[in-house]
């Protein structure tokens, strides 16, 4: 289990040198890259064991990966500290930065049927305009909610499900009696 809040300092860290390199995108691929090799490889088990050393872990690191100096030296900081198993939480946490930064939200939208490519375009654009961002929206097929849509921004929830509408009424009646 990755520790999420070392994997943000660390992302942060990360982050603020490539924003003010201007190298945010390059840096995100590279990062990934990073985490890849770190944490989902079939050499994970070496970078993570501690009784390798670190020398070792650092020459084939150098050998398989193919990234900046300044991410090498990330990879490596990884290792040394035993944090490689942390990578792709580091990776993730510097995309939600990378995105922050470059003014895209991410949306899941839940309804109880498909939505056609146009009706998520719609959803997309009107987000868009109610956070100032570009909205990249994916789409989830729940039948319980009976209908309408549930919308997830980031923490942000709205719950336009009919039967989220039904229970509130379910409620009211019950509260009137």
């Amino acid at each position: 289990m990755a520790d999420t809040a070392a994997a943000r300092r660390y992302a942060q860290a990360a982050f603020s040198i490539a924003r003010d390199r201007g190298e945010v995108a390059a840096w995100r691929s590279d990062v990934s890259d990073m985490a890849t090799v770190l944490a989902e490889s079939e050499l994970a088990p070496m970078f993570a064991d501690p009784a390798i050393p670190a020398d070792q872990k650092f020459r084939v690191l150098e050998r398989v990966l193919e990234v900046s100096p300044l991410v090498m030296n990330l990879a490596k900081l990884l290792i040394q500290k035993g944090r490689s198993q942390d990578a792709r939480a580091v990776a993730d946490a510097f995309n939600r930065l990378a995105d922050d930064y470059e003014g895209i939200a991410h949306a899941e939208v839940t309804t109880a049927v498909p939505l056609t490519e146009e009706q998520l375009a719609s959803i997309r654009a009107r987000l868009g305009q109610q956070l100032g961002k570009q909205v990249v929206a994916t789409s989830r097929v729940d039948p319980g909610i009976i209908g309408g849509a549930i919308v997830r921004v980031g923490d942000r929830l709205i719950d336009g499900s009919v039967r989220t509408r039904l229970k509130l009424l379910r409620r009211e009646l019950e509260g009137a009696r």
